[in-house]
């Protein structure tokens, strides 16, 4: 299956699960511990400029903004993303949302301090240039923050794909902390610190390996 196609299956399927996520997503049952991991992972209390791609229904996104941060954020799935800006707006949050793809987003070059990308790696056909687009929206030194974990451990807590589709995703068993810390050295990043430190367990059933790594602009 080509890289497009796969894209688009993959934005129409969490666009039909979109009304119903919110209500087992980790970021919702345990929102104050990501809170707290996220607001230490980026390190400083002034406002930065904050990019969160793929932002689903908005996790990285909303939390961000409540931060004080200026947040604008992109999703290929516009049902996330009316639950994102449903979420956005019930909270009096200011956030930019926008209908796109990561690759074909209006996010310019150097634009950013900080970039997230959460639970997005495995669900991409092309997850190195998720990541490439993401070191060129950073600003010289600009952070990013990946978190994702090995999904294959407690698979029947997962979202599933058609086979056919998942066979076409790289990482569609998920990644492990190893994973990325190599995928973010071969984008051009600086060494990784972790943060998954913070959660006294892992915040996805099964005890899913997870983690959250930020990783300067090199």
């Amino acid at each position: 299956m080509k890289a497009a196609e796969a894209q688009t299956q993959v934005s129409d399927y969490w666009t039909r699960r979109a009304p119903a996520f919110d209500g087992v997503a980790s970021h919702v049952a345990q929102a104050s511990l990501w809170r707290d991991v996220l607001a230490a992972a980026f390190e400083g209390e002034e406002a930065k400029d904050v990019v969160d791609l793929g932002t689903g229904t908005g996790a990285c996104a909303l939390i961000a903004a409540s931060l004080g941060h200026r947040v604008r954020a992109c999703d290929g799935s516009e049902g996330m993303l009316a639950a994102a800006r449903q979420a956005a707006a019930a909270s009096g949050l200011d956030i930019t949302f926008e209908h796109a793809l990561i690759e074909e987003a209006s996010f310019a070059p150097g634009s950013a301090d900080i970039v997230t990308l959460r639970n997005v790696l495995w669900t991409l056909p092309e997850p190195m240039a998720a990541l490439r687009r993401a070191h060129a929206i950073l600003r010289p030194g600009g952070v990013l923050l990946v978190s994702d974990g090995l999904w294959s451990v407690a698979a029947q807590y997962r979202s599933t794909y058609p086979e056919i589709l998942a066979a076409s995703l790289p990482r569609h068993d998920g990644l492990t902390e190893e994973d990325a810390r190599m995928m973010l050295a071969e984008a051009g990043f600086g060494p990784a610190r972790s943060w998954q430190h913070l959660f006294p367990a892992s915040p996805y059933p099964g005890d899913v390996p997870m983690f959250v790594l930020t990783a300067n602009k090199g």
